[in-house]
């Protein structure tokens, strides 16, 4: 029986997407396959976010044309819409490299986007949404996803019914630009749609991932602070900039002021959150003095973790045509003042929640994820009485945890309590 591989590239809707092409290829009584080496049909689920992940993507690529079983190779994705005529160049000696532009030609019903399960997961994303319009200045998605589009309530209801029926803890809320989420039918919009998802009688949790400011209203806020069981006390919120002079210029639609006042009302109401960002470092006509302001309005947030990019010129966008680019150097420079600010920002988090008791669910064999984003390692003690916890390394915190109540088998699913009791180091 022929075997296929996927590799995917970017954000959680691609992930989301892969796994509705899994499904269409399984379907088609082919059997999936974690070794590209044993393929017969090997899938790229391409993105184009930024220059690095167009070189990685490319990488994957050359090596698998180099594979000697020689497998055909099916390319989609957003690389695939934004730079064809480069992706066709690249394939164009082999006679067994398919490109689609249209991904949903791999789905078994491009209409009905909806999965079975999701494979390779611990926690299950579910797209509710696809497509931007707001055309920020830097950003290529608006391009190449440029039809918005949601999926009905009903779906949605019954799609996270069945994840839950199949043991997935936690169902991760996403789409390219959530915050726009309409149903058509019943014109449902995201807040309503997070309310009907909590009254569902089941034991899960929702995480929701990114959303730019404006579309948070005081509604989903609430919905958030009285519901601590069944929605993630975590939030995404995109910055990218603390200057107004060049928020202006990314056709951000708020104010460094505007930003921080709601946010400032936001953790008030939810001292507990996990608020994360991105920062874009480097954006053309960005000098010190706009990069101090970043650093200042950032230390000033009480952000728990920063997502920090350098600035990338996506070809066909309005930022592309400034021609006042930062050197190279000096954005490398900046990104490691802010990956400093990062670090410290993390670590003070981590301090603030020591004796705290949180919610967490397995995301590998001997990994948790608590609802404010703690990642957690599960090392059992020798005598099943205790369980010890310890962040990630690039955190450089330990945390240690007691558990007479749990054996080892209460972390296989479900969702359970842990209490960060103390630090080994910080």
């Amino acid at each position: 029986m022929k075997k296929y591989h996927i590799y995917t590239f970017g954000c959680k809707v691609n992930q989301y997407e892969s796994q509705l092409i899994s499904e269409k290829f399984k379907n088609d009584n082919l059997i999936y396959t974690k070794n590209p080496e044993e393929a017969n049909i090997i899938i790229f689920n391409f993105c184009t976010i930024t220059a690095k992940t167009d070189k990685e993507c490319e990488y994957f690529l050359r090596k698998t044309i180099k594979l000697p079983q020689k497998p055909k190779i099916i390319l989609t994705g957003c690389i695939v819409k934004n730079r064809n005529n480069y992706i066709k160049e690249l394939s164009s000696d082999h006679h067994n490299i398919e490109i689609i532009t249209d991904k949903k030609k791999l789905f078994i019903n491009p209409k009905n986007q909806t999965v079975s399960g999701f494979d390779r997961h611990s926690r299950a994303f579910l797209k509710i949404q696809d497509g931007c319009n707001n055309f920020c200045s830097y950003c290529i998605v608006p391009y190449v996803r440029n039809i918005l589009w949601s999926k009905p309530e009903k779906e949605v209801i019954s799609e996270i019914e069945n994840f839950v029926k199949h043991g997935y803890s936690e169902i991760v809320i996403t789409g390219i630009n959530i915050g726009k989420y309409r149903s058509e039918l019943s014109k449902t919009e995201l807040s309503e749609l997070i309310e009907k998802i909590i009254k569902i009688p089941l034991n899960f949790r929702i995480r929701i991932s990114s959303i730019e400011l404006n579309e948070i209203g005081n509604k989903l806020i609430e919905l958030i602070r009285v519901n601590p069981g069944k929605i993630c006390r975590h939030l995404h919120i995109p910055l990218q900039s603390g200057s107004d002079e060049i928020l202006k210029q990314m056709n951000r639609k708020y104010s460094s002021k505007k930003f921080e006042k709601k946010i400032n009302k936001i953790m008030q109401i939810l001292p507990d959150l996990a608020l994360t960002t991105d920062i874009i470092t480097g954006f053309p006509n960005e000098t010190k003095e706009h990069h101090k302001a970043t650093c200042d309005i950032i230390k000033r947030i009480l952000f728990a973790g920063l997502h920090i990019f350098r600035y990338s010129d996506r070809e066909g966008t309005k930022a592309s045509a400034i021609k006042n680019k930062v050197p190279i150097n000096e954005i490398k420079n900046r990104s490691k003042e802010l990956f400093e600010i990062d670090s410290e920002k993390r670590k003070i988090f981590l301090r603030k929640n020591i004796g705290t008791k949180r919610n967490a669910v397995k995301i590998g064999e001997h990994k948790a994820l608590t609802d404010n984003y703690i990642k957690v390692e599960i090392q059992q003690s020798r005598n099943n009485n205790s369980a010890t916890y310890s962040t990630p390394k690039c955190l450089n915190t330990t945390i240690h945890t007691n558990h007479n109540q749990y054996s080892s088998q209460s972390f296989k699913k479900g969702i359970f309590e842990i209490e960060i009791t103390k630090t080994a180091k910080i």
